[in-house]
């Protein structure tokens, strides 16, 4: 009989696990395709969006390029020297040559130009700044550019730049070639081919190609590469110099690319039998495109790991399951199995006198330890509770979960939700502020503790007026859902909104230490609309970066944005860049305030791509100071460059934009200082090599200098306290008085060998230096 009663309920348990662990181990097979899936496609977009980015920004580095040049190029145009070498009809050698010396000292602050040709192909004459030197059509190194202005259009010569190898001079190999972009600007006057004027710009392709492997390195493997074509197909940069203007329109993916009617994207190729991934952008002039090739080697590798993780893990969930199971059946089953067995020895026993007494005895012991079960289970329910109600609304908030109303009916009773869902409801938007430093301060379980208690005292101030939901999110985010009257004012609900939350934000800095900053959302009238209105109160949140810290933004602030676009004031960053260059740090915030002040009452998103360009053109002049392993150290300019986001006030982008401006004038400096002290020893060593030349003189070292001999006389002055003609007497005074001490040799021979003459100037100057005339120094001298 025992056995018959107990083998069908060992049965029905065994049934209950094996279904169980069947169900169990399906769900985990499908979450884990899922989960991989979703990673996969997840790391695929982020390379995308990261390569769109970095070529975004070289596309964006070209224009500048275009931009540098193109003022220079007017300087060229306008300048004096480039009509005298263009149209002088008279072969003068030394007004010409003046006027190329001059040339190449307007080029050589620019170093981005490689060199300038002026080419008068009716009077054969070419000058170049590379080399100095003046050439015929015939004998002129770079025959290249002679074809292209004889055979050319004048159309065609407008299509700039032209990318080109320039042989070096007296060097016919090619491995010898210098890789420029080449601005060409013909004489308007002149249409005969055959007698052409123009000027030509060549500019440095290492100029962009240097900036492709900054930006190149951010990739996380060596196969990656950054590479530019333009429209016929053609390499004109490439992170490797010897690939510059090679043929790449062969390449399958380098044909889909030219054949694209998208100016960016991104698809899948096969190279050398590897997967990689093709992202590019489309610049409109010139009409060149920028390719990035990521292998798929660089982020397949964790896709692999996490796979091999999620299947440890997804094994280890389904061995706990079936543990746990098979637990909580025998735990199922032992009360009832001591029911049944309370029950049968009480049927065997109900012979026994008093069992009407016995039954009530035994029906309230069943009853006690139903009960004592029943508050087991709801106490271990509740504690599942918060963090599945939690999930819940989160998704309903993210637009994750669709729910209709007879769900929402049945959640919020299970989950203990007490707000009206389909009635009038407002989103109270938290964002802890300074959270760099709350991340970098606590760890994970310090961060959730401190989260958890800034939302019971906004909670408990709060609740006081006001239903609501406390939803934790991601980072640096708190919402409460807030259950608004229908015929509540608008303008009441946000005052009173606004006192709660002052009061809350002070007991959050006195007891925590913590601030946090609230945005509200307009009013919704449905569930269905919370994702829809989180979205809008997120971006509206963003506007801390002008409001502050601890500030309550409302959606009345919204009026006092200017959706117009404006324009980025390129001419307060010139004004920003020149007083960098110059060293004047005072001017500098001046222009930079000036920057900012123009861009007061725009959106978001405009503030932020305005300085983010500014923070480009910084690190376009300023690329050799910003790379230096200081600012390397430190993540100011990093942020203000690539995550410019994760500032939060506009306070703290100014406070970075001014360390670095401090920086990049007091590394300017000290290269001055350096350029200025090898200047000067430069000077004292031609004196002292060339002192016997008695035509030596400060004209003819800044002749060798090429520069100007006012400005390099005042250098010298400033760093000796002399003029350079006081320190080539003096050298030479030194040198007449050794050899006056040490050799027998005439008056007259030791002044030609200091390069001196016998004048009544020389021997004013020597009384003057040694105190005695030249007579009585002699005859000192003879006396010892």
């Amino acid at each position: 009989m025992a056995f018959l009663l107990k083998s069908p309920r060992k049965t029905l348990f065994a049934k209950m696990l094996l279904t169980l662990t069947i169900t169990v181990t399906l769900l985990i097979i499908g979450l884990s395709s899922l989960l991989y899936r979703n990673f996969f496609v997840t790391s695929l977009d982020n390379i995308n969006r990261m390569n769109t980015s970095i070529l975004s920004q070289t596309s964006y580095s070209m224009k500048y390029m275009e931009t540098m040049v193109s003022k220079f190029t007017n300087t060229i145009i306008m300048s004096p020297y480039t009509s005298v070498l263009l149209h002088n009809q008279e072969n003068d050698m030394y007004t010409l040559g003046e006027a190329l010396r001059n040339l190449d000292t307007l080029s050589l602050p620019h170093d981005y130009v490689y060199s300038v040709y002026t080419i008068n192909l009716a009077l054969n004459r070419i000058t170049s700044t590379e080399t100095g030197n003046f050439y015929t059509k015939e004998n002129f190194y770079d025959q290249d550019i002679i074809a292209l202005l004889q055979t050319a259009g004048k159309d065609s010569l407008a299509e700039t730049p032209i990318s080109r190898k320039i042989p070096r001079p007296q060097v016919v190999t090619t491995t010898e070639a210098a890789n420029v972009y080449t601005y060409i600007m013909p004489d308007n006057s002149e249409t005969n081919p055959s007698t052409r004027i123009a000027t030509v710009i060549n500019v440095k392709a290492s100029v962009l190609r240097d900036l492709i492997a900054s930006l190149n390195a951010k990739m996380a493997d060596s196969s990656n590469e950054i590479i530019v074509i333009d429209s016929k197909g053609t390499i004109v940069n490439h992170t490797s110099e010897s690939l510059f203007l090679q043929n790449a329109a062969q390449e399958p993916y380098i044909r889909t690319l030219l054949a694209a009617d998208q100016d960016s994207g991104s698809f899948k190729t096969k190279l050398n039998g590897q997967d990689y991934q093709v992202t590019y952008v489309s610049s409109d002039k010139p009409k060149w495109k920028f390719i990035s090739l990521t292998s798929y080697a660089t982020f397949i590798g964790t896709v692999d790991s996490i796979k091999t993780s999620t299947i440890w893990i997804c094994l280890t969930i389904l061995g706990l399951g079936l543990f746990f199971s098979f637990f909580m059946s025998r735990s199922l089953y032992i009360p009832v199995g001591r029911l049944v067995e309370t029950v049968k020895e009480h049927v065997t026993s109900a012979h026994q006198k008093d069992h009407q007494t016995d039954d009530i005895y035994f029906l309230q012991d069943v009853i006690k330890e139903m009960i004592s079960k029943n508050n087991e289970w709801e106490t271990k329910q509740r504690e599942h509770l918060a963090p599945l109600k939690n999930k819940w609304l989160q998704d309903i908030l993210l637009g994750i979960r669709y729910v209709d109303q007879k769900d929402m009916r049945v959640h919020q009773k299970e989950l203990g939700i007490h707000l009206n869902m389909n009635g009038q409801l407002r989103l109270l938007l938290l964002r802890l502020d300074n959270y760099r430093f709350f991340l970098n301060q606590y760890d994970e379980k310090d961060r959730w503790l401190l989260k958890f208690g800034v939302a019971n005292i906004v909670n408990e101030i709060v609740s006081e007026d006001y239903n609501l939901e406390t939803i934790y999110l991601e980072n640096d985010q708190l919402l409460l859902l807030l259950e608004i009257s229908p015929s509540e004012n608008v303008e009441i609900t946000e005052s009173t909104l606004k006192r709660l939350i002052e009061i809350a934000q002070n007991a959050v800095i006195q007891y925590m230490k913590l601030s946090f900053s609230a945005t509200l959302s307009i009013p919704v009238d449905s569930y269905l609309q919370l994702n829809e209105s989180y979205s809008d109160t997120l971006a509206l949140s963003s506007y801390r970066i002008v409001a502050g810290h601890g500030s309550f933004l409302t959606p009345t602030f919204r009026n006092t944005i200017n959706k117009t676009l404006i324009s980025f004031p390129e001419s307060k960053a010139k004004i920003l860049l020149d007083s960098l260059k110059l060293g004047h740090l005072d001017k500098a915030k001046e222009a930079y305030s000036d920057f900012i002040s123009q861009l007061t009452g725009t959106t978001y998103e405009n503030l932020l791509s305005s300085i983010m360009q500014l923070s480009f053109m910084l690190r376009t002049t300023f690329n050799i100071i910003l790379e230096n392993h200081e600012f390397q150290k430190s993540d100011q300019f990093q942020l203000v460059s690539r995550n410019i986001e994760h500032f939060e006030t506009i306070e703290e982008i100014h406070e970075a934009f001014l360390s670095i401006f401090s920086e990049i004038i007091r590394v300017s400096e000290q290269n001055k200082q350096s350029k200025h002290s090898s200047i000067i020893t430069r000077i004292m060593n031609i004196v002292e090599e060339q002192y016997r030349d008695k035509n030596l003189n400060l004209r003819l070292i800044s002749d060798e200098f090429q520069m100007s001999n006012v400005y390099l006389g005042k250098l010298f002055k400033e760093a000796t306290g002399k003029s350079v003609s006081e320190y080539i007497t003096d050298i030479r005074m030194n040198h007449v008085k050794h050899l006056l001490d040490n050799s027998n040799l005439s008056t007259k021979q030791i002044l030609e060998q200091c390069g001196l003459e016998e004048t009544n100037y020389f021997y004013t100057i020597f009384k003057k230096r040694f105190g005695v005339s030249l007579s009585q120094y002699k005859l000192e001298k003879n006396k010892t």
